[in-house]
Parts: structure tokens; C-alpha cells; sequence
């Protein structure tokens, strides 16, 4: 049965919006837009004709490269390093040539391949959070010029909804919280938004497989397996990673989503194919032969990425790479007439590493004993030889592999959009552990507590025992998190008089494999601090209580309990600290770090924090005179 695509709903916000998705890609990158208007249907464009693309129309994608001059300034991004008037102003003016950056924010403990592949250095005196920024400008300056040639009298209308755009920017499975944040700083030193608490909550981050999905599902791509229980599996081939991720239909009107595993990422995309092609030419011409210089094997490598590799698809033919003339032969070195001849073999291999990563990624994703539809999306999807290995290899297993008819280079950037204004997913798989460090109450009667003698302390105010070491999870490895799950747990803290107090935490990260850890002696390697925040507890919120310990025994000392706060949303997690003030008083809040405050109720006052993480460090206080009192920081779940 296939059914008609989901119809999209109207804009329910009160104010006229404009929305830019950006696809931040490691070859190639894109970007779409949607005005929204209230109780309209949104219509989403997605960005053509670049600068230095004026005469491509149809192409919705541009190289992610940048030019600086020698003092740092940006001189060309994007289309525009194909004009040859400007390739040889770079070389008089020794300009520096800056791609494959993406591949300097991964995360570094995946075990990668990037040794035999290195990124070209930075220039002096920029880092990557710079060149990341420098290049969301020119995507961003590129959607906004689109905006207005598509919206004839937009100029009033670009002047009063600039400086409020929200962004939605688009990465790999792997990526996880300190990628987020220095996105977000990037997309601030790139002026996308303002350094300020409203400017960092108009950045939204969705992952490139979920984008991918959307896009399937918005395209009528994913049609004839939207039915309530099916399983879907998307394959992102792009330029630096192949994502892998699978969901399971749990509704049909509206259709809704959930993923059945955490997603997969693995860096194996077309980029690496180009370097093994470009490893295979040094190796094959060598010194010995008068083609084996730099320049030539640049121009190699540069045709073999742009007109060979997209249209291998048969083992058993040779391809042939230009570069030359006529009379540019060297049999010994296969070089005949200006081309490199490369046997159908020796292609096959440059995708090896490709294709098993795909065919790998979607196995551990397979649901067991349920028929799975698997779409094929991204830029490196288009290549032939890649969808008739996925397929071949998959052949024993119960899926049917389907690829777009149109071009799926667009689908990141178009699809982050349709996520962001359809949102079809309602849960999502935790790759990781999170929660906070704890010391229970020690007790004689539990065994854990009694194997750990050796940590058991007397808290001096309280003179109460308690067991260091603890792990609280509020979500752990492997578990469906619905977007409206909360989960919390109360903690207790004792001071000797009746003051103002601050609660302190560390959200953990636990990436290890045990997956139900309670405590850090048992797997201490694997345990991550994500970010520090705490709380001013006002003196109003302390209850009295008595010294039971033997020292101090009977001594005044006071005791306040909060809860440490979970609660799920989109693709990003917020914790906090909450607590019950114990005397009602005029609502007052005082702000500390320049962060805003924002209303939840007539007894709940919240703090939102939209920067992604306060990487290894930094504080978040706060004090409020309120009936109930929440800090709340927002988290990213990968």
C-alpha cells in the first residue's frame, strides 16, 4: 500500500519568522530557508546560484573551501574558488586554501583513519571555531541573498527579521556535545547571532540521519513504508562520514517516528575514497616518472574527484583520469594520451572502506526477524558502484534498498528544515550514560556499600555516613528517551547555619559499556564531565535539623533538599536544579552571567540556558526569592 506523503501543518506562532537550515558539509555544503507566516503552510526553498554560480541554476550545492589572504582576511569561499581569474590571484598573492576543516571538530575517540589522510593545516593565527564561523557567514549571507531574490519587496521585511533568524545546522550520528558547542560559538564569531543568551537559543541542532529522514518522508520518498510498526533505515553517504540510522512507525496520523538503535557514524565517506585514489597515484608514479610532481598529481586527483568517481559502477572496466594533452604518454605508468588509466579492480578498492562501513553500520541496525526499507541518501548516494555493493552485500538480509530518483545531495540542509517545521520523531536512543555523581547514605544492610568501607565518610555538620563514588543515571546507554521523559533524583546538603548556600553539579557522561553502572570504581576510566552547574539556594529554603554524629552530636545545622532534573526534548536535553523555597515572597530573580530568566508559572521560575555545554568548565548561579525555583541548562543527548 503506498500512501500520500504527510501533509505539512500550518505555522502556529503569532509572529512572522524566517528559518535557514544549513548543511556544514566536509566536501560540499548547503543551506535552504522557510519564511514562516502566521497559519500558512511554509514552502521551503532551498538555496541556488551561489556567488560564482550565477550561470549553474539547478545546483544546491557549493565546495566547503575558503581562501584567506596572509593576514587572515576571507578572500573567496564556496563556488567561487573555480574562477581561474582568482586561482592564479591565490597563487601570486600566496593565499591559503582551507578545506576538509569539518574533520577537525569529530569526535577523537572513535579509533579514525584521518593518519593516512591529513587535513591540510590552518592558517596562522585562526582556529577552527574561526574558520567554521567565517564559512556559516558565507552561508548564511548566501540564504539571506536568496531570500530576497525570491521575495520581490523583501528589503523592509529582511531589515526586521535579521537580526531574529533562527538557524538549524545539520552534523553527523557522532556528534555529541563539545561539537554543539563550538558550532554555536562559531555560528556567534561568524555573526550569525549575538553572543547573548536570545542569540544562542536560535541555534537548533538536528543530526544528519534524522535530516535525512525528513527529507525522505517529506519528499514522498519513504511513501510505501509508512506503516504503523514498520521499520526505516536511512544510509547518509556524504563526503566525510556514512550515517546510519533506523526508526520504527508508531503512528500514522500523525506519523510519528522513533529510533530503534542510536544511531551510527562512521568516518568512511567519499572524502576518503579521493585520498585513497591519491595515495594510489603517488605510490604508482612515484619519482620515477616525469607526471609524479605535485602539480600534476593535484590535477589528478582533482578530475579523478569530479568527473570519475561519481560514475564508477563495473569492476571489470577501466576508468581513465585526465590531466594532459595528446602527447603526454608514459606506458610503463599506464599514463596513455593525457589520461591515467585505472583498472576496474583497483577503483573497486578505493570504495572498499566506503561500502563495508555502510553494509556494517546498517546490519548492527537491522530490527531481528523484521522486514527493514533502507533509503540511500546524500551526495556520495549518486555513485553507482556504492548503491550495487550495499545492496549485494545486504542481499541475506530481510531489506529492500531504495535510493531517490532525484538528486539526495540537498537532503541535510532540506531536510534539517522539514525537521524543524514537521519534528515526526518522538524518541530517540541514548549513545552514552548521563547523570550526576552521588554519595548515598551509607548502609550496613547493602552489600555495595559495605565492599567499599574504604569510601565511607562522616559529613561533620550532619554527622551523618555516606559512600563516595556513586553514579546516578538519568539515562542510560541504549534506552528509547521519550521527548517528554523527566527523570530526577533528590540530594541533600548540610551547612551549619542558615544562609544563603549553593548546590553544585557535574553532569557525567558515561561511555563506557556496562549498561547499568552505579558506581565510578567499576569502570573509573570511562566517566567524562560534560559541564559544571550550580545553584544559589536562598536561606528560606533550609530546614533545622540535629548533629547525629558522635563529635558533634546535637549541634543546631540545617539541611536543603533539590532535585537534579532531567527532562528530554528534541535532539538536545535540559538539566536543573529545583527546589521548594519554605516562606512565599514577592517573585524576584537575580541573574548572574549575563543569562536570561525566563516565566514557567505563578511558583516555577526557570533559567534557560541555550549555549549547548560549558565545556570542562564554567559555573551557572543563581538566586531567587520564589516559592519554587528551577536552573535549568540545556544539554545536547548524543
Amino acid at each position: 500500500m503506498n500512501r500520500q506523503k504527510p501533509e505539512r501543518a500550518p505555522y502556529r506562532g503569532a509572529d512572522i519568522s524566517l528559518v535557514i537550515a544549513i548543511d556544514f558539509g566536509t566536501t560540499f555544503s548547503g543551506a535552504s530557508w522557510a519564511l514562516l507566516e502566521p497559519r500558512q503552510v511554509p514552502d521551503i526553498w532551498d538555496v541556488l546560484g551561489y556567488p560564482g554560480q550565477e550561470f549553474q541554476a539547478t545546483s544546491t550545492k557549493v565546495p566547503t573551501v575558503i581562501y584567506y589572504d596572509p593576514q587572515g582576511a576571507v578572500k573567496a569561499a564556496g563556488a567561487e574558488i573555480y574562477d581561474p581569474e582568482l586561482i592564479l590571484e591565490a597563487e601570486e598573492e600566496r593565499w591559503t586554501r582551507v578545506e576538509w576543516f569539518k574533520l577537525l571538530l569529530r569526535p577523537l575517540d572513535r579509533g579514525d583513519n584521518l593518519g593516512a589522510a591529513p587535513i591540510p593545516p590552518l592558517p596562522r593565527g585562526k582556529s577552527i571555531v574561526d574558520v567554521v564561523g567565517d564559512f556559516l557567514r558565507y552561508m548564511s549571507r548566501s540564504a539571506l541573498d536568496h531570500f530576497q531574490q525570491q521575495m520581490p519587496g523583501s528589503r523592509g521585511l529582511i531589515e526586521e527579521l535579521k537580526d531574529k533568524v533562527i538557524y538549524v545546522l545539520s552534523h553527523p550520528n557522532g556528534w555529541d556535545t563539545f561539537q554543539h558547542d563550538r558550532m554555536r560559538k562559531a555560528a556567534i564569531l561568524g555573526g550569525l547571532v549575538p553572543d547573548t543568551s536570545e542569540g544562542r537559543s536560535r541555534i537548533n541542532f538536528v543530526s544528519e540521519g534524522e535530516a535525512s529522514l525528513h527529507w525522505c518522508v517529506a519528499n514522498g520518498i519513504a511513501n510505501r513504508a509508512l506503516e504503523e510498526k514498520n521499520h526505516i533505515a536511512v544510509i547518509d553517504a556524504g563526503g566525510g562520514t556514512i550515517d546510519v540510522s533506523s526508526y520504527e512507525v508508531t503512528g500514522v496520523s500523525p506519523l510519528q517516528l522513533k529510533e530503534s538503535k542510536a544511531p551510527e557514524s562512521r568516518l568512511a565517506g567519499s572524502f576518503f575514497v579521493t585520498k585513497n585514489f591519491e595515495r594510489f597515484v603517488r605510490e604508482k608514479l612515484g619519482p620515477a616518472s616525469r607526471y609524479g610532481d605535485d602539480h600534476t598529481i593535484q590535477q589528478l586527483v582533482e578530475n579523478f574527484d569530479r568527473q570519475v568517481k561519481c560514475v564508477f559502477r563495473r569492476k571489470d572496466r577501466r576508468s581513465t583520469v585526465r590531466f594532459g594533452t595528446y602527447n603526454d604518454t608514459e606506458s610503463e605508468f599506464g599514463i596513455e594520451s593525457g589520461q591515467l588509466v585505472v583498472q576496474g579492480s583497483d577503483m573497486a578498492d578505493f570504495f572498499e572502506e566506503a561500502c563495508a562501513a555502510a553494509a556494517e553500520s546498517i546490519k548492527a541496525q537491522l530490527p531481528p526477524e523484521s522486514h527493514t526499507a533502507i533509503f540511500l541518501v546524500g551526495g556520495f548516494a549518486a555513485n553507482p558502484w556504492l548503491f550495487a555493493e550495499i545492496k549485494d552485500r545486504l542481499k541475506d538480509q530481510d531489506v529492500e534498498v531504495f535510493k531517490a530518483e532525484t538528486s539526495t545531495a540537498k537532503a541535510a540542509a532540506h531536510g534539517a528544515m522539514c525537521y524543524y517545521l514537521d519534528h515526526r520523531v518522538s524518541a530517540r536512543v541514548a549513545r552514552h550514560a548521563y547523570g550526576v555523581y552521588i554519595n548515598p547514605a551509607y548502609r550496613d544492610s547493602n552489600p555495595q556499600h559495605v565492599q567499599r568501607k574504604k569510601a565511607v565518610y562522616e559529613n561533620p555538620i550532619s554527622g551523618k555516613s555516606y559512600v563516595q563514588g556513586g553514579f546516578y543515571a538519568h539515562v542510560k546507554k541504549g534506552v528509547s528517551v521519550q521527548e517528554t521523559q523527566v527523570t530526577r533524583i533528590s540530594l541533600d546538603k548540610y551547612v551549619a547555619t542558615k544562609t544563603r548556600t549553593e548546590a553544585q553539579l557535574d553532569l557525567i557522561r558515561y561511555v563506557g559499556d556496562d549498561p547499568d553502572i552505579h558506581w565510578v570504581d567499576e569502570d573509573p576510566l570511562n566517566f567524562e564531565q560534560v559541564c559544571v552547574f550550580s545553584a544559589r539556594i536562598p536561606a528560606n529554603a533550609l530546614i533545622p535539623e540535629s548533629n547525629v554524629g558522635t563529635t558533634n552530636h546535637g549541634n543546631a545545622c540545617w539541611r536543603v533538599t533539590y532535585d537534579a532534573v532531567v527532562s528530554f526534548g528534541t535532539t538536545e536535553f535540559k538539566c536543573y536544579i529545583e527546589w521548594k523555597d519554605r516562606q512565599v515572597k514577592t517573585p524576584h530573580i537575580c541573574l548572574a552571567n549575563g543569562s536570561r530568566a525566563y516565566l514557567a508559572s505563578d511558583f516555577a521560575y526557570r533559567e534557560e540556558f541555550t549555549a549547548a555545554m560549558l565545556c570542562q568548565s564554567g559555573t551557572i548561579s543563581h538566586s531567587s526569592g520564589t516559592k519554587r525555583h528551577t536552573v535549568k541548562k540545556r544539554v545536547m543527548l548524543r
